[in-house]
């Protein structure tokens, strides 16, 4: 049986059992031929979805015989990015681990989404980080003990090429994520960071700690993008962000904070910060319930953030005064490419800005995500979702 957290119900030795006759004989022939299915020329892109190979192979999925058949198909035909999710990998054959390890070493873009991954997998990846020519790095749904946050720390001091790192919803912990930032602190390339859904262990979320890591994850002046999403963060936390935000040599473009718990005085610190440093480019405030007073805030500062291209403020409870503020700023020299607020209060004036704005080519549809309609019911302009 696999030594992992969640054990294989196949005996690794066992051939197939009789029920399975009626299944699809997995091969490497057949990889290639799905491949060819979602890849073009010269078939470099290789996927790999557990859900799907159980559907169309018509049985389970094997964590040692169909996970070498993956493995020899990636050391004959070499990739440039590898995406597989939702497999259980054992530490029963350790050759079989290594194999896997040293098909990844080409590899520019991995993602090993919702994996499960013994120790050794993690020690094997440092043993060949010199190697590897890895650029971004997702393991995303994957857990992590503290053991693998350590080696993966390593890992980060000794790349060279890795640029973004995705540990989202990895079960990190305000503890160990202080071992991620320090290795991305210390590195010499990651530019990119997501770390979502940061969990507190048996305590709450010392978020006071969060905001004190990241004021000296950004001090350094080289990360160029930060996604904290479902972080528990308050309006103090974002302080720090604001200060480095003001800073007019700042390098960092792209924030996504979605699904926490800033308010008001949150928005008020970080699109005041915006507006002097003027070099964020993207920044993602949905769910975070700024409501009215915080819209205010946004449309009195955004016309002062001259870079902001993308700006997402959906499900915010804003009132329909501050969404009207937020459109008619549109009219000004404002260079958004994007602006979401659906979810958000609407009344028939907002309608009727949206209108004048789209019919006078201010703002295109793409750049919205509403638009409006005509209520016969209302005998006025309405505010429809735009997708």
């Amino acid at each position: 049986m696999c030594e992992v957290v969640l054990p294989c119900e196949y005996n690794p030795k066992a051939c197939p059992s009789p029920a399975a006759g009626k299944s699809r004989l997995f091969t490497i022939l057949l990889l290639y031929c799905w491949q060819r299915e979602y890849d073009k020329r010269p078939y470099r892109q290789f996927q790999f979805k557990r859900l799907m190979f159980e559907e169309r192979i018509g049985r389970k999925y094997h964590c040692i015989r169909d996970f070498r058949v993956i493995v020899n198909y990636l050391l004959r035909r070499p990739q440039l990015a590898i995406r597989i999710s939702s497999l259980i990998v054992s530490n029963w054959d350790a050759g079989l681990l290594k194999d896997f390890v040293c098909s990844l070493i080409p590899v520019w873009y991995i993602e090993l989404n919702l994996m499960r991954f013994p120790h050794e997998f993690f020690v094997m990846l440092r043993l060949n980080a010199a190697k590897m020519n890895v650029s971004q790095l997702s393991l995303e749904g994957t857990p992590l003990t503290d053991d693998d946050v350590r080696i993966l720390r390593e890992f980060l001091l000794v790349s060279k090429t890795l640029r973004r790192l995705n540990v989202s919803s990895c079960s990190l912990t305000q503890f160990n994520f202080a071992l991620i930032a320090d290795g991305v602190y210390k590195s010499s390339g990651v530019r990119r960071l997501s770390a979502n859904r940061l969990l507190g262990m048996s305590l709450s979320l010392d978020t006071e700690k969060i905001a004190s890591v990241l004021s000296s994850l950004l001090m350094q002046n080289t990360l160029w993008a930060l996604s904290l999403e479902h972080c528990e963060l308050t309006a103090q936390d974002m302080i720090p962000i604001a200060e480095h935000l003001a800073r007019t040599n700042s390098k960092f473009r792209r924030l996504r904070i979605a699904c926490n718990k800033i308010g008001p005085d949150g928005a008020f610190f970080l699109l005041r910060g915006m507006s002097i440093g003027g070099n964020l480019e993207l920044l993602d405030m949905s769910y975070c319930s700024i409501g009215t007073h915080g819209g205010e805030w946004v449309a009195k500062y955004l016309t002062s953030c001259r870079r902001l291209q993308i700006l997402h403020l959906n499900y915010n409870d804003m009132g329909p005064e501050a969404v009207n503020l937020i459109l008619l700023s549109m009219k000004k020299q404002c260079k958004l490419e994007r602006l979401t607020l659906y979810g958000n209060h609407f009344d028939s004036r907002s309608a009727m800005i949206v209108r004048r704005l789209l019919d006078a080519d201010v703002v295109l549809h793409s750049e919205l995500d509403i638009s409006y309609t005509y209520d016969e019911a209302l005998q006025d302009y309405s505010v429809v979702p735009w997708r």
